[in-house]
């Protein structure tokens, strides 16, 4: 595959008619997931004067997100985006007028106004996958769709701590909060009107049978079509892998005689390597099956983490990080591409925010975990929970692998075509 053909591949997923519309606002509204948290949690560690007290904040938006964004995707399977979009905007607006008044009253207060903020934050990036998988016919221009929005995620996040710094020293870390906001609720507007969305592919829920054609899609929950459980585990497990190194990294390089700060630098690695991957795997001619393409990159994924481990000098570290972010965005889309051929289409709104629920619970899984082994033993023991977790999900996917292939074989005739 040559350079020319693999920008080909984006410039003709650009020029599809309608996505634009979409993926521009859909940017803006994303973005803001990788600033608000930070810039909330910034300003209460600041007006409480306690860190303590603004970790409490951040683990509470982040479980307000596990909870809400699952109802949200049963919500606009139900009524649509240009339904339920505007109402989460207007209520996100309100939460953050409830934020900035709870400034003058105490503590606990300001703590507990960051829930309402979080269980109205809509799950844009969930639901724009979904739109991919209803807006484009299987096949390549899908795969790079799902290529294209995973390695979208790590530049968010790569952006995101790096914007929230500078507009928290220029203004504020309320200001950033509210300017966050502000982004979220214009960007989920505009998204939620595009007329892509509007017109996008619904099948009859009372005829459509779900992925096994055991009955009616609209009878089905996620979590029962069978695999699924699975593919929600892995999704979590592989989430865990990644946070781990959240923590064990810059304890890895204090013990080495650097500063914690180097290691939270060497952090960006990951995503940066997962942003090259993602971009060249989302040009390439898929012909194997989703379920073999994600089986592989999982044992990828292991195999990669498996050199942190045994990582001797910050130098070799940096490598390792490196090549352990290299599939990262290739996974994520080849997941929630194989997420998308087995669950009813009445359902996927519902389904993708599940998987993204279970990465955030994945995460804090790992960081509290890598946090409990590091207290108990040392940086390398940490690091070794990466594979562990890599090993986990790569499992979790080879148990229920017949299953899978049944359910993808259909659809990954046109996926090859």
């Amino acid at each position: 595959m040559s350079l020319v053909d693999a920008v080909g591949r984006y410039v003709e997923l650009w020029r599809t008619p309608g996505v634009p519309r979409v993926m521009l606002p859909a940017m803006l509204a994303r973005l803001p997931v990788a600033i608000e948290p930070l810039a909330i949690f910034l300003h209460v560690s600041e007006k409480t004067g306690s860190y303590s007290a603004g970790a409490t904040a951040l683990a509470l938006f982040s479980g307000g997100l596990a909870v809400a964004w699952p109802v949200h995707g049963r919500l606009i399977d139900r009524h649509g985006l240009r339904r339920v979009l505007p109402v989460l905007a207007l209520l996100h607006a309100v939460a953050l007028v409830g934020f900035v008044a709870a400034n003058q009253g105490p503590g606990w207060l300001l703590i507990s106004s960051v829930v309402p903020v979080a269980l109205s934050m809509a799950p844009v990036g969930s639901t724009v996958r979904a739109a991919w998988a209803l807006i484009l016919p299987p096949g390549p221009k899908l795969n790079t769709a799902n290529a294209l929005e995973a390695v979208l995620i790590e530049v968010f996040f790569v952006i995101g701590p790096a914007a929230t710094g500078l507009f928290t020293g220029v203004f504020s870390a309320l200001a950033t909060t509210l300017l966050a906001g502000g982004m979220l609720v214009v960007g989920s507007l505009l998204y939620g009107s595009a007329p892509a969305v509007a017109t996008m592919r619904k099948p009859d829920g009372s005829a459509e049978a779900d992925a096994t054609g055991d009955g009616p899609a609209r009878t089905r929950r996620p979590w029962r079509v069978p695999g699924v459980v699975a593919i929600l585990v892995a999704a979590g497990a592989a989430a865990a892998a990644f946070a781990v190194l959240e923590v064990a990294v810059p304890a890895t390089v204090s013990a080495h005689g650097s500063t914690a700060a180097t290691g939270v630098a060497l952090l960006s690695l990951p995503p940066a390597a997962s942003v090259l991957g993602g971009l060249v795997w989302g040009a390439r001619q898929h012909t194997r099956r989703a379920v073999h393409r994600y089986l592989v990159l999982l044992a990828v994924a292991l195999a990669c983490m498996i050199p942190l481990v045994f990582a001797t000098s910050i130098p070799v570290l940096a490598v390792c990080l490196f090549l352990a972010g290299l599939p990262l965005a290739a996974l994520s889309a080849e997941e929630f591409g194989l997420l998308g051929r087995m669950v009813p289409k009445t359902v996927i709104n519902e389904s993708f925010a599940l998987a993204a629920t279970m990465m955030a619970v994945g995460s804090a899984a790992g960081t509290l975990l890598a946090g409990a082994v590091l207290g108990w033993f040392g940086p390398a023991e940490a690091r070794l929970l990466s594979p562990v977790a890599a090993l986990v999900a790569l499992a979790a996917v080879l148990w229920v692998r017949d299953t899978l292939s049944r359910v993808d074989a259909p659809a990954s005739v046109g996926s090859a075509s």
